[in-house]
């Protein structure tokens, strides 16, 4: 037992012996990297990947690497997101990182919101808190020892860069197809993205009211990037006593990965009755063309007999 006091004892003064200089024996934490954009006018999430930008020490003896490698942990990490910059506002409050060991990194979200703000690059800041093992001193019986643990607390604050973009934003060009009664029609959604980012993993979804009965749309996702268009293709199925004229059609668009988004669409829609004079109107244009080549054909075959008579 005396042999291990002696030992634990040589082992806390040597680390003790080390100092307490934290730009050698501490923690230094970094910004490996910033994902996400802050989308104009919407609430975006940020994600920020926070490092510890050390490495473990390389001692001899595996006892001595434990205790050691304590004055290297950043513990009770407590990082909070700022903006100097009125039109970015940070919607989340402090976040906890819990201990960073030497190499490790915790990954670190904020909401943030861009009102009035332009398209561009605004700088933030990271203010971190935490605290670390400064200095270890031992006292006392060395049977016995008292080890007693100085920590000290430390604040960064590391600079970073966000971008806001205006984001997808998803308009119905142009409306294809009209619906009549008692059948099924197809209809086509011609959808432009007008913004600077691409709108991903896209559906359609549509909801069915009066004079409408039933919708059917595509299971399949598409992707329209900025000034691009995607056509999506409905097919409705119109009750046999609807009258003609305009109707909505409720459809919600949705796009995006992981928390995806959804967007209220209205579509109008024509419903168009054939009626008996839409009816008439086919058959009287067979009609007519019937006549004309008639009278084409007898006029052909009259100017053929005077020919003959003449010679």
């Amino acid at each position: 037992m005396k042999a291990l006091a002696v030992l634990v004892i040589f082992l806390l003064v040597m680390i003790s012996g080390q100092g307490a200089d934290q730009g050698v024996d501490g923690p230094h934490l970094v910004i490996s990297s910033v994902s996400g954009h802050i989308e104009l006018e919407r609430p975006s999430v940020l994600a920020i990947l926070l490092h510890n930008n050390v490495s473990a020490p390389a001692l001899a003896s595996a006892e001595g690497a434990g205790f050691d490698a304590k004055k290297r942990d950043a513990s009770g990490i407590v990082a909070l997101l700022q903006s100097n910059d009125d039109r970015i506002k940070v919607l989340s409050g402090p976040q906890v990182a819990g201990t960073l060991a030497p190499g490790e990194s915790r990954s670190l979200e904020f909401t943030a919101l861009a009102e009035g703000a332009e398209v561009g690059i605004y700088p933030l800041q990271l203010l971190i808190s935490y605290s670390w093992l400064s200095q270890v001193t031992v006292s006392g019986d060395e049977n016995l020892p008292d080890v007693v643990f100085q920590y000290e607390d430390a604040v960064q604050e590391v600079p970073l860069q966000a971008k806001a973009v205006q984001g997808p934003k998803l308009q119905l060009e142009e409306l294809k197809g009209e619906a009549f009664p008692g059948e099924e029609s197809e209809l086509q959604l011609v959808l432009a993205n007008r913004g600077d980012e691409p709108a991903l993993n896209l559906q359609v979804e549509a909801y069915p009211q009066m004079p409408f009965s039933s919708v059917e749309t595509g299971k399949e996702t598409t992707r329209i990037d900025p000034d691009g268009f995607a056509v999506v293709k409905l097919k409705v199925l119109t009750e046999e006593n609807a009258t003609s004229g305009t109707f909505a059609l409720p459809c919600q668009i949705i796009y995006g990965e992981g928390d995806r988004r959804r967007e209220d669409l209205a579509v109008l829609v024509s419903v168009r009755k054939a009626g008996l004079f839409g009816w008439l109107l086919p058959g009287a244009v067979l009609l007519l063309l019937l006549a004309i080549s008639y009278l084409g054909t007898r006029r052909y075959l009259s100017g053929r007999k005077r020919s003959r008579r003449r010679l």
